[in-house]
């Protein structure tokens, strides 16, 4: 006697793919071999499709994760400001990359200089504030690793450097005209497309001035970068010079403030004390003035016995 097949009818696709896509929707986190085994279903015929309906519902969840929310997280931002990307006007001297492989370790190691592993060996710093990568050519790259101030971010790349470098060069015009110029390169933007496999593509950088990739770094992202034409980093800069203009008048501004109140203070407290040495005086001189008066009074003899 044959064995009549479970969902084994004229519509045995439709409704095997159904029930299946049903069990999934309730159990997403069972297995293809154990939604058969509750279906009553044979694996070897049903176990791909129900593998396949279950990879379908993942995609679709992940598909309106950014509008609900999703096992009680809040959605996870489309696009996002990765970093941005400085860099100095002019490559770096030489004579600095040599004394920064002197100096460097061998392995990666964070608040000093080493040998970056990959096959350009080139010079890496990094900590909790900076990230600086060195080439061999002078190319210089730098990303800063928290929101801070221009004049912050720019000592901490002057710390950094300084712990490797000699005195004679930090304080050299070299070193004044490389800081002088730096300014902003690029901006990195990322944007969640789910599980990707990494690749690059830096087709569009003559034309649009955009480099496309994904790494291991972001798997679920696709990351972008911006390469600004020659004169926006030039405009940026006037807006950062004009700024640093405007916080440095503000600055003096409030320190008048604060010296003028001090000022004001202290006059406060002179004419108190002149208050107060005026009612002394005319104290004094209404003692002095009833001491005369009462001698007057006194008759001559009297005075002349005393």
């Amino acid at each position: 006697m044959k064995v009549e097949e479970p969902l084994r009818n004229a519509g045995n696709g439709v409704t095997a793919s159904m029930t299946i896509k049903q069990y999934f929707s309730t159990h997403r986190n069972s297995t293809a071999r154990e939604c058969c085994r509750v279906l009553g279903l044979d694996y070897q015929r049903y176990g791909g499709r129900a593998r396949k309906i279950k990879h379908d519902l993942n995609r679709w969840r992940q598909s309106i994760t950014p509008v609900t929310y999703q096992y009680g997280r809040p959605p996870k931002p489309l696009v996002s400001v990765h970093r941005m990307e400085w860099r100095f006007r002019e490559s770096v001297p030489a004579s600095f990359i040599v004394a920064l492989g002197q100096k460097a370790q061998a392995g990666r190691a964070e608040g000093i200089w080493y040998r970056s592993p990959n096959r350009n060996k080139q010079l890496e710093y990094s900590d909790a504030q900076v990230s600086i990568r060195v080439h061999q050519n002078g190319t210089c790259r730098i990303l800063p690793r928290r929101c801070m101030t221009f004049d912050d971010f720019r000592a901490f790349i002057e710390d950094a450097f300084s712990k490797s470098l000699p005195a004679r060069d930090i304080l050299s015009d070299s070193f004044t005209r490389m800081m002088n110029g730096l300014q902003v390169s690029r901006r990195h933007r990322s944007f969640r497309v789910g599980q990707i496999t990494p690749f690059k593509l830096d087709f569009y950088h003559s034309s649009l001035g955009l480099d496309i990739l994904a790494d291991t770094s972001h798997p679920e992202y696709l990351e972008i970068h911006e390469n600004w034409p020659s004169w926006i980093p030039v405009l940026m800069e006037f807006q950062r010079v004009q700024n640093s203009a405007i916080e440095s008048n503000t600055r003096v501004l409030s320190e008048f403030t604060a010296q003028i109140k001090s000022h004001l203070d202290v006059l406060s407290g002179i004419v108190t004390v002149v208050g107060r040495l005026s009612e002394a005086t005319e104290a004094l001189g209404q003692l002095i003035d009833s001491r005369l008066n009462s001698n007057c009074c006194k008759p001559r003899a009297k005075i002349q016995e005393e």
